[in-house]
């Protein structure tokens, strides 16, 4: 059951690939390690918002009882 509406799967799908685009190439660059682990959590949250987006379903969404996906 999908809990996300069109509009917030669209900004998820592209703000997601832009987060994971840039964590990606930040850690190009390498680094001190606290950098690197900001850049692994940018990078898994930029996928995170690409696959909820994309299946139009968030399990924290759900959990809070909360859906913009409408009627």
């Amino acid at each position: 059951m999908k809990n996300l509406g069109t509009a917030e799967r669209v900004l998820r799908v592209l703000l997601g690939g832009a987060v994971a685009v840039w964590a990606s190439w930040l850690s190009l660059g390498g680094g001190a390690l606290t950098q690197l682990l900001l850049y692994i959590a940018l990078f898994a949250l930029g996928v995170d918002f690409v696959v909820t987006g994309a299946r139009g379903y968030c399990p924290l969404y759900k959990r809070l009882g909360w859906s913009t996906a409408g009627v």
